[in-house]
């Protein structure tokens, strides 16, 4: 019945054009941020979900990265020792050359002088063995590092005794055929330790590792949990706003031909 007091098709027409528009805008929000949650009202738990995940993958990342620094260091750590491994191997050399009777004692000396400087580097390099500014062998501290994302489960790195693995050298000479035989003896025992120090630090190397195998696929794992619950489907999203977008359209053009309805009831009075 033609009206003009009241128009109920044009109600219909407002109230679902509003409709269409608020999920239009909805559509453009989401696919202009990427994200299913841009507005917190539209998924309420799941951004309180989506919160703690993202605290959990920065943790998880924070945690991976210190289990890698961590084991830069145990690999600084192995290089020294491999470089005094290397210069004791090559003074277990001089000594055993210089228990040849045959040779002179100033052959001996000459043996002496590379030996004595091979000492020296040794003492030098274990004294400033450093990483980021921590002394690589200083026994009386240890590195250690969270190695899970809650921080309970704890690494701990023990430093490397690299000073009393030679200690037994310091004194050591060659420059008689006794004394070389006696360095010999000292530099297998150095040598000897100095092998079971690069062993343990290789296998915290190795330990570490595992974590890092841990950590990461964790951490892809939650990122994909996280991912479900705000990254936005473009293509499922972009078919909405299509749907709207028409919706809204036609919604004006039912408010206007709802609204000229009036116009012809005006007509009857002419």
């Amino acid at each position: 019945m033609p009206t003009i007091g009241t128009n109920p098709s044009a109600q219909n027409a407002i109230y679902f054009l509003g409709v269409a528009d608020f999920n239009l805008q909805k559509a453009t929000r989401r696919l202009s941020s990427g994200s299913k949650i841009s507005d917190p009202s539209d998924d309420a738990a799941g951004v309180a979900v989506s919160g703690k995940l993202d605290a959990s993958i920065r943790r998880l990342s924070a945690a991976s990265e210190s289990v890698q620094n961590l084991i830069s260091f145990a690999q600084v750590a192995d290089s020294f020792l491999h470089e005094i491994q290397d210069q004791l191997t090559r003074m277990s050399e001089l000594a055993t050359r210089a228990t040849n009777a045959a040779f002179s004692a100033s052959d001996r000396g000459n043996y002496m002088t590379e030996f004595a400087k091979l000492q020296s580097n040794i003492t030098n390099q274990i004294t400033n063995a450093k990483f980021n500014n921590t002394r690589v062998f200083d026994t009386s501290q240890t590195i250690s590092t969270s190695v899970s994302q809650d921080g309970i489960n704890i690494y701990t790195i023990t430093m490397a005794d690299a000073n009393g693995s030679v200690s037994n050298i310091t004194a050591a000479e060659i420059s008689t055929t006794s004394g070389a035989s006696a360095a010999i003896a000292n530099l297998s025992t150095a040598l000897e330790r100095i092998a079971s120090s690069r062993a343990n630090v290789n296998a915290d190397i190795a330990a570490l590792n595992f974590y890092i195998q841990n950590l990461d696929p964790e951490r892809v794992r939650t990122s994909e949990a996280n991912s479900r619950i705000k990254d936005l489907d473009f293509a499922d999203e972009s078919t909405q706003f299509a749907k709207y977008s028409v919706l809204s359209q036609a919604g004006y053009s039912m408010l206007a031909q709802a609204n000229s309805t009036q116009a012809t009831v005006l007509g009857l009075l002419r």
